[in-house]
């Protein structure tokens, strides 16, 4: 169960009122229907941020809550892509920055909301890793032409081996390579949980797992709608939902 946040700017923007919502989904996240709100914050058990800095993706994790880890609360700096997660882990023993998302495998970042199962997740608990970990080695294996084109054909192939990914809670994904950032909202239950929202505005458009203000801005995306955070503005690639 995770909440996430990322975002494309045409001009760098300081990465610390990203920070502060990360913060405060920590603590807050969201409750749904036969969810308790837990001590220390619905999404305490670590976080981590994708950033780009001189063209290169720089990663910084923890295994502590967002809301109240002096690390997060002490960066400081601006750039142009960015993508954030806050967590809470079903198993704790993954409560560390090793298991935080999002992840980096062969220059491609990945942070998921959800849980997968078949091969991979029997793959994860093996080697005492995050199924997205699993996730990700697979998709940098597939997604061989580093385009969105490549990027849907993959997915489409990796979330349609039942066998490979089995009954997963979702697929909500944002995944970073380069200049690109991509999020993909993929559910199979709990519709008011995996929800990812866009909002776009001249120069900046942000992906948020919950809208972060009162703007009428924001929108849904769909189940199965997969979203390039591209300026001038997004463009839908519309992956299809998984089987």
């Amino acid at each position: 169960m995770c909440r996430m946040i990322a975002f494309a700017s045409r001009e760098p923007r300081e990465i610390a009122p990203f920070l502060s919502h990360l913060a405060r989904l920590s603590a807050q996240g969201k409750l749904v229907d036969g969810w308790e709100r837990r001590p220390g914050g619905n999404h305490p058990d670590g976080w981590g941020i994708a950033f780009r800095q001189k063209g290169k993706t720089r990663l910084i994790r923890s295994g502590e809550p967002a809301a109240t880890d002096p690390t997060l609360s002490g960066i400081r700096g601006s750039t142009d892509r960015f993508l954030g997660h806050v967590r809470y882990a079903s198993d704790t023993s993954t409560v560390n920055a090793a298991n935080a998302h999002p992840f980096l495998v062969r220059g491609i970042a990945l942070a998921h909301n959800g849980t997968f199962k078949g091969r991979i997740g029997e793959e994860a608990e093996q080697r005492k890793a995050s199924d997205t970990l699993v996730f990700l080695e697979s998709l940098a294996d597939r997604w061989k032409e580093r385009t969105p084109a490549g990027l849907c054909e993959a997915l489409s192939t990796l979330l349609g081996d039942t066998a490979g990914v089995g009954a997963y809670s979702a697929a909500n994904l944002l995944i970073a390579h380069g200049e690109a950032i991509f999020a993909l909202r993929n559910y199979r239950k709990r519709e008011d949980y995996y929800t990812l929202f866009l909002r776009a505005e001249p120069g900046l458009v942000i992906l948020a797992s919950e809208p972060l203000d009162a703007s009428p801005r924001w929108r849904a995306l769909e189940n199965g709608e997969l979203v390039e955070l591209c300026l001038p503005s997004p463009r839908s690639l519309f992956l299809a939902k998984a089987a």
